[in-house]
């Protein structure tokens, strides 16, 4: 048992470990086959936000001091709460975080959230086999620890479509420094996307 963790909670991970093991194997092929399939529409859903806020940033600030260097994708803890599974794409100059009211847009990928609520189902059945009396409060852990795993391979395919935000008219007209994109929970250790990463099978 680890420690400072009670009987039930060791319990609780390790069952939910288990059965989340086969749903979310199931579920990474799911989200595979749909973005394969609707691939242009899904990639123009995030390109045209960042497009948009390109743009405006552009006409708010051009011939200014004010300049673009970070455009920051993250994952809304709110998200899990409202079970929206939100995203805020924000833009920043190069005081990061600091300004208060960015230019963003908020965004949900479909394609790989949108199964979430029927997998917490598949997985209450089978969880309350064999752990007497599920709790809400545990089933909402357990939702927020799976989505996790969503906001994970969402990384993944961000840093395939953002490249194509490079090849925009809009982009080599606004970059002319070096603008990072970045990836991760709100002013919490990121990731840069776009750039040369080791492929990871998904």
């Amino acid at each position: 048992m680890q420690e400072g963790m009670s009987g039930r909670e060791q319990q609780l991970i390790e069952i939910s470990t288990r059965i989340f093991a086969e749903i979310w194997q199931n579920r990474l092929l799911s989200i595979k086959t749909d973005y394969e399939t609707d691939q242009y529409r899904y990639d123009r859903e995030v390109i045209g936000m960042i497009e948009k806020l390109l743009q405006r940033w552009k006409q708010l600030y051009d011939g200014q001091t004010k300049e673009l260097q970070y455009i920051v994708i993250s994952p809304l803890n709110s998200g899990v709460i409202t079970r929206s599974y939100e995203f805020q794409i924000a833009l920043f100059d190069q005081d990061l975080y600091i300004e208060e009211n960015p230019l963003c847009a908020y965004w949900t990928p479909t394609f790989i959230y949108r199964d979430i609520e029927e997998d917490i189902m598949l997985y209450r059945q089978k969880a309350s086999k064999e752990i007497i009396r599920l709790r809400e409060d545990e089933i909402y852990e357990i939702r927020r620890r799976y989505t996790l795993c969503h906001a994970y391979i969402t990384m993944f395919y961000l840093n395939k479509i953002v490249r194509k935000v490079y090849e925009l008219p809009i982009w080599s007209e606004i970059a002319v420094q070096d603008i990072k994109v970045l990836y991760g929970a709100y002013m919490e250790q990121m990731v840069e996307l776009g750039i040369a990463q080791k492929e990871v099978t998904i």
